[in-house]
């Protein structure tokens, strides 16, 4: 094949949360003034991806969010998510096949010899994303079934599902683990406490004490306490940790399970409270458990010693190796905030980096001062990218912006717009230096959010990331050349066909590249039928 851009850099910047939406009301991105956004899509060729449901792994109508889109972009196809993996293996084998499962079997088998209990820590929300309630429902309910004791850590959403929907979803998980005679309702936590990653250690810290220790607010009636955080403005993701009259903490000989659909959850959770555990100025003797579990693989197992039940899938011939594969320098740029979007999902969490590629990770503020700082580290992203063009020694250079997306899960309008506009600020840069040097720019959303900032029924931000589609514009390359609609599948081969790189196989995503009078052809054939 033939490179279509030769001369260097091609550039691909990333924008998460920017979601196409007609109606300018509540619309972030349509709301803030974006000239060089706007000029690109009216000079240079452009069309929107699908970036939700079936085109990103995800069942049909579900949105779209970080961990897919990156899957996506990164692989060149649809990777089914581990939810849905999860759900066949039980459709289809039933879930005692899941206590037959040598990871489980050995936990059950560890902790009932030793008459300990399994601390079930997972998000109590139907979202699909983190909160995968019927799951926590048919674990709880096969432990106990194997005669454990289960003691169940509630975690509330509040983003990913309505603000103050959990009250709703926790009755409703009762209803359904009410015949297990051997689990018991032990805490509840909004997921702001360590579930959420990266997280605020301060919050995370109180999670980890009320888990070890039961060292939290106890509450008779833990429905009743909801409600009444509800009736004072609280939101489900900040709900304090509090416990039931029962709980007494973890105890030599428990084991914890997490239950997971993505690597990095409740990460810094986990490890907090294997080190609290295991401090001696805490315990007179290290807490010595049965094992901490999760249901996928988490980030760093090893270190921190993590047994996962089932083991992500390993996604051959990703964008990143096919680059170094042909010989290609690339540079990706993120900051700490977002990193494990480019090493656990565009990377297929390969940690080891190929030949040729480099990844550079950027400081986000700290979290108190992240609200006054709409640009995040968008700052030295650029900064880098720039030194990096004019160095002139890379194929391919990758910054992501995931400003819209964070600004746009608070449910501030006016702070998601100021986020929107710092991005538009640094694109200019990017512009400015791609424009001089004669290289090419691809500029793609991931995934939808900002576009929409209130609920439908108009009485509350909206937090949740949505199916709207993405932007894709193509500056600078050959004129020669028009968009073809598509999905995020199609971002992989689309480079590679501006780099002269024969796609594998296994993407099945294709170049959205099309000749000019191709495409007027197809606008003509469609005007004559209609």
């Amino acid at each position: 094949m033939t490179a279509i851009t030769t001369d260097r850099p091609l550039v691909l910047a990333i924008l998460d949360g920017w979601g196409l939406r007609d109606e300018r009301e509540a619309n972030a991105i349509a709301l803030a003034r974006t000239p060089i956004f706007d000029r690109l899509a009216a000079s240079y060729p452009h069309c929107h991806l699908d970036a939700a449901g079936e085109a990103v792994g995800l069942p049909a109508g579900r949105p779209g969010y970080a961990q897919a889109a990156f899957t996506t972009l990164g692989a060149g196809r649809a990777v089914p998510e581990m939810g849905q993996i999860i759900s066949r293996f039980i459709q289809e084998d039933g879930a005692d096949a899941l206590a037959r499962h040598p990871v489980m079997a050995e936990m059950i088998a560890r902790v009932r010899s030793l008459g300990g209990a399994v601390h079930l820590v997972g998000m109590v929300s139907p979202s699909g994303i983190l909160g995968h309630k019927h799951l926590m429902a048919v674990m709880a309910a096969l432990l106990s079934h194997e005669g454990v004791d289960v003691q169940v850590h509630a975690v509330l959403d509040g983003i990913d599902a309505g603000a103050q929907s959990g009250l709703d979803h926790l009755r409703e998980f009762i209803d359904d683990i009410s015949a297990a005679e051997n689990t018991m309702l032990a805490s509840i936590m909004g997921r702001a406490y360590g579930f959420d990653e990266p997280s605020d250690p301060e919050l995370a810290a109180k999670a980890v004490a009320m888990l070890a220790d039961a060292d939290a607010l106890n509450a008779d009636y833990p429905t009743a306490h909801l409600a009444a955080c509800y009736a004072k403005g609280q939101r489900d993701d900040r709900i304090p940790p509090i416990i039931t009259q029962a709980y007494r903490g973890i105890r030599s000989d428990d084991a914890v399970l997490l239950l997971n659909l993505h690597a990095e959850t409740a990460h810094g959770l986990m490890s907090g409270l294997q080190a609290r555990l295991a401090d001696p100025h805490l315990n007179r003797t290290p807490r010595k458990l049965s094992g901490f579990y999760s249901l996928v693989s988490t980030i760093d197992a090893e270190n921190t010693d993590i047994r996962a039940i089932f083991e992500t899938p390993q996604i051959a011939d990703t964008l990143s190796q096919t680059l170094s594969q042909a010989g290609m320098e690339q540079l990706a740029l993120t900051e700490s905030i977002c990193a494990n979007q480019i090493w656990l999902n565009a990377r297929a969490g390969k940690n080891e980096l190929w030949p040729g590629e480099t990844v550079l990770v950027a400081d986000t503020p700290p979290f108190a001062k992240i609200d006054k700082r709409p640009e995040l580290a968008a700052a030295s992203i650029t900064h880098e990218a720039l030194v990096a063009m004019k160095a002139g020694t890379h194929h391919l250079i990758t910054l992501h912006f995931p400003n819209a997306a964070l600004f746009g899960k608070t449910g501030n309008l006016r702070a998601t717009i100021d986020a929107v506009e710092a991005i538009d600020k640094h694109l200019g840069k990017i512009v400015a230096q791609v424009e001089k040097r004669k290289g090419t720019l691809v500029v793609v959303g991931s995934y939808g959010k900002a576009e929409t900032m209130e609920t439908a029924d108009g009485k509350g931000g909206h937090r949740a990331t949505t199916t709207a589609k993405v932007p894709f514009i193509l500056a600078g390359a050959e004129t020669g050349f028009a968009l073809a609609h598509g999905t995020l599948a199609d971002v992989a081969p689309t480079l590679l066909a501006l780099l002269g790189i024969r796609k594998p196989a296994a993407m099945s995503g294709q170049s959205l590249l099309q000749p000019k009078a191709a495409q007027a052809a197809a606008t003509q054939a469609a005007d004559a039928h209609v």
